[in-house]
């Protein structure tokens, strides 16, 4: 029989071993499957298959609808339809509705899925359109994503109006006026719902939340969603089936400095997104700024916060969509992003000749075949087009089509999955 000496190593070792475990356990569990929150246990307990929320179609609230009825008449004079009585009423409701979602304290943040408690349906929120979302569960024996039940809703701005804040100054003095909110001398946002403060619910029913339903469901007003990204599965032969995290990436074609645009710092785009998105808890893990004009490199590096020190990247040069450039807009963002990750991409470059080929590529690829439209979760883009009162700043814009154009445009990027907002 062993003394109590010949015994402890074996006891020392046996405790390591099962500290390891408990350690690999505790991490391989960490990067919760489902896309979901620590706190969500009716999404997902141990042992349930992987399981990730994807794109099913877009659907335009009633008041998109009824714009988009108008809108070839609307669009000769657009000011003065957008100060009918009851235009200006359902914009003061829309506007307040997102100025309210993004003025939340800046100490509020989302780390996680489903930071937020659940609230019952705004009534406001009646005027905003809907992306809609099925949930898919990954099987180990086919390597496939099967549908599975699940169906989730997040809300986003309708399309409204001149696509733009309609209490900017662009209509002169038909320019609507509403308490609180003053004209941002043409660089207003605040008619955008970013996707962290955009209200969403979802259901792991067989039941779909219809326009009549919707005051049915609990709904989060801030946050990640389960949609947000997901894990990519690959089989790797010395443990299986391994999960990958996704990455959280910005491409701003377009940029200027990240603090200043000119003069304005109102209209610096580089610092507007990393306030909505990275201090808000979802940190880039790659922030590619790109502009054609010549930037003095130690100013531009001056204006970056500390923490994007290493993720921030500064392209100045520009961009094509020439076939075969390495410089290709399109091929150089298949090469960044996957499809699991979470992409922003803002296209402002003041450019229709260079703007149109990359929506028209967004608009018209095949997503199954890889195209990068798949890619894209986030879209800024301010669609150069020709009407009064924008062909005056616009430079009258020629061969570009009209406001009508605009809004198939944004309503067919939205019907491909991406969260398409008209940037001022």
């Amino acid at each position: 029989m062993m003394n109590r000496k010949q015994v402890l190593p074996y006891i020392f070792a046996f405790t390591g071993i099962v500290l390891l475990l408990l350690a690999f356990t505790r991490m391989r569990h960490s990067i919760i499957p489902e896309g979901t929150s620590r706190s969500i246990g009716r999404l997902w307990k141990k042992g349930d298959p992987y399981c990730k929320w994807v794109f099913s179609h877009y659907e335009e609230s009633p008041y998109e609808l009824e714009w988009f009825s108008n809108i070839e008449t609307a669009q000769r004079s657009i000011c003065d339809w957008v100060a009918k009585p009851n235009h200006k009423n359902a914009s003061e409701i829309i506007v307040t509705r997102t100025l309210e979602l993004k003025s939340i304290p800046s100490s509020q943040q989302w780390k996680t899925y489903d930071t937020f408690n659940t609230t019952t349906f705004h009534s406001s929120d009646t005027f905003m359109s809907r992306m809609h979302y099925n949930r898919t569960c990954y099987d180990t024996k086919t390597s496939r994503f099967n549908l599975a039940k699940g169906h989730g809703i997040q809300l986003i701005e309708p399309l409204w109006g001149m696509l733009r804040d309609p209490f900017d100054h662009w209509c002169g003095s038909k320019s609507l006026h509403m308490e609180g909110q003053a004209s941002n001398n043409g660089q207003s946002k605040a008619h955008i719902m970013p996707q962290g403060y955009a209200p969403y619910t979802y259901t792991l029913s067989e039941t779909i939340p219809t326009h009549d339903t919707l005051d049915q469901y609990e709904w989060r007003t801030h946050g990640i969603p389960p949609w947000h990204s997901s894990l990519r599965p690959s089989t790797d032969p010395r443990v299986g089936v391994a999960f990958h995290p996704p990455q959280n990436i910005h491409l701003d074609l377009g940029s200027s400095y990240f603090g200043i645009w000119g003069a304005d710092t109102g209209a610096a785009s580089g610092q507007w997104f990393y306030n909505t998105y990275h201090a808000r808890g979802q940190p880039f893990n790659r922030f590619i700024a790109v502009e054609v004009e010549k930037l003095d490199d130690t100013k531009a590096f001056q204006q970056i916060p500390d923490d994007l020190v290493g993720v921030y990247t500064l392209m100045n040069v520009g961009l094509s969509m020439d076939k075969g450039d390495h410089l290709n807009t399109i091929d150089m963002i298949k090469r960044v992003v996957k499809p699991e990750d979470f992409f922003v991409f803002k296209l402002d470059i003041d450019s229709a000749p260079i703007e149109e080929p990359i929506i028209k590529s967004l608009l018209e690829d095949d997503q199954s075949e890889g195209g990068a439209s798949a890619l894209v979760d986030e879209l800024m883009f301010e669609h150069h087009v020709n009407y009064d009162p924008m062909n005056g700043p616009w430079g009258n814009p020629q061969g570009v089509g009209d406001l009508h154009r605009s809004y198939k445009v944004f309503r067919d990027l939205r019907k491909k999955g991406i969260r398409a907002h008209s940037w001022p």
